[in-house]
């Protein structure tokens, strides 16, 4: 039962996820910029997290240590990764963008095998393959815009700086810092950098249509409060592994909504494409949890 509700709060985070980059389009298109409504939704959800914090009596206090960590992992994996993937939906489809986005579980696997002494399994090994045929697939620019290559550098390099996000909270030991609080300072560093710059740059910007201030308060809401906290319930109900599975979701999500919305055009190699990504984030998910399992039941048994 347990595991039931894991799976749903997955599932859940994961269609969250993927109607969101519907939602930033909608913005872009109602008188905001990629600046503005990156700033917009860290910006927005900043005062409930500090309800959250205080109702649980978490301190806000950081050390000098904590704080230079956080700065570097918010402003590289938080600020520019939501900036470029923001960006990329200008130059390609939503659905196309997320699906490359989704290749930073490959680069995380690639990393520790190389720095932090994982073994590089027969299964790693093929999703690392899936992951590159499926962005090989995609970057084939047949009959795509002159902005079509950008669009690509944006969305592959959004997962890049999201891995490093994932990577240095992991060996940084900000992973043991309240989640919340966590979310709190990234939101916070993230909309105090995006200011400055859109004060430097003019994209800072008040003049939205009533409708694209709305769009962007909900997307704030839904990403930096529930998304958050269905995939936080998703992992302690059900585990890391059965949650990753799940959030292949996201990008379906967002590749169907494209579609049926904006009536967003696609073919067979680009949704090979996108497969072979969706697939590969599959296979290192499944052999994960059966690599637990295996563990489990050795000390059981032992």
């Amino acid at each position: 039962m347990r595991k039931a509700k894991g799976m749903m709060f997955a599932i859940i985070s994961a269609l969250i996820f993927g109607f969101t980059p519907i939602m930033v389009r909608e913005t872009l298109s109602n008188g905001s910029n990629v600046i503005m409504t990156s700033f917009l939704r860290g910006f927005f959800v900043i005062p409930f997290l500090i309800i959250s914090l205080k109702s649980r009596n978490v301190s806000l206090k950081v050390t000098n240590q904590e704080l230079k960590k956080l700065i570097l992992m918010c402003s590289i994996g938080g600020c520019i990764t939501m900036t470029m993937l923001y960006a990329s939906y200008q130059y390609i489809s939503v659905g196309l963008a997320t699906s490359i986005h989704f290749i930073f579980p490959t680069i995380v696997t690639v990393y520790s095998v190389m720095f932090l002494n994982e073994k590089m399994t027969k299964y790693k090994f093929i999703s690392l393959i899936a992951s590159i045929i499926g962005v090989i697939l995609l970057a084939n620019n047949v009959g795509g815009s002159s902005n079509f290559p950008l669009g690509m550098f944006l969305a592959v390099a959004s997962g890049c700086t999201y891995s490093f996000y994932l990577i240095y909270m992991d060996v940084s030991g900000l992973k043991n810092m309240d989640s919340v609080k966590v979310t709190f300072y990234n939101c916070t560093i993230n909309s105090t950098m995006l200011l400055v710059f859109g004060i430097i740059t003019g994209d800072f910007t008040l003049s939205l249509s009533r409708y694209a201030w709305i769009i962007a308060f909900v997307i704030s809401i839904l990403v930096s409060v529930f998304g958050t906290l269905f995939i936080q319930l998703a992992i302690v109900n059900a585990g890391v592994s059965t949650y990753t599975i799940f959030s292949t979701l996201e990008p379906i999500t967002s590749v169907i909504l494209g579609i049926i919305l904006f009536n967003e055009t696609t073919d067979p190699r680009r949704l090979l494409g996108c497969f072979m990504i969706f697939l590969s984030v599959m296979i290192l998910a499944v052999s994960t949890r059966f690599q637990e399992r295996r563990a489990k039941e050795s000390v059981n048994n032992g």
